[in-house]
């Protein structure tokens, strides 16, 4: 894996905005494509990156990440399998550009 994000432990303050908290660094793959992402009632968005993760991860829907000093948020995590194997390969996630983390 070439590059590293860093997944940001996050809290809510009495706002609703995420607090930063500790982070984990993580070895990915990740590239700046953006993507029509259906979303839920009737919205689409597209996302602003994707990055690729090993199946261990523990990388999951609406984490936060930090990648060259931008947050990303994941909006969809797909798990890549062989056919006819149900080992899990690698995951990709779908990422939206996410403001500033206090």
């Amino acid at each position: 894996m070439r590059h590293t994000a860093y997944k940001v432990s996050t809290t809510r303050n009495d706002y609703g905005d995420y607090v930063h908290g500790a982070e984990t660094a993580l070895p990915c793959h990740f590239r700046y494509i953006t993507q029509h992402v259906p979303g839920g009632s009737n919205e689409t968005v597209n996302s602003d990156a994707l990055v690729w993760f090993e199946p261990d991860s523990g990388v999951v829907e609406a984490d936060v990440l930090r990648v060259d000093g931008v947050y990303f948020r994941v909006e969809r995590v797909i798990k890549a399998r062989r056919l006819r194997d149900p080992t899990v390969q690698f995951i990709k996630c779908e990422l939206l550009r996410y403001g500033v983390i206090s």
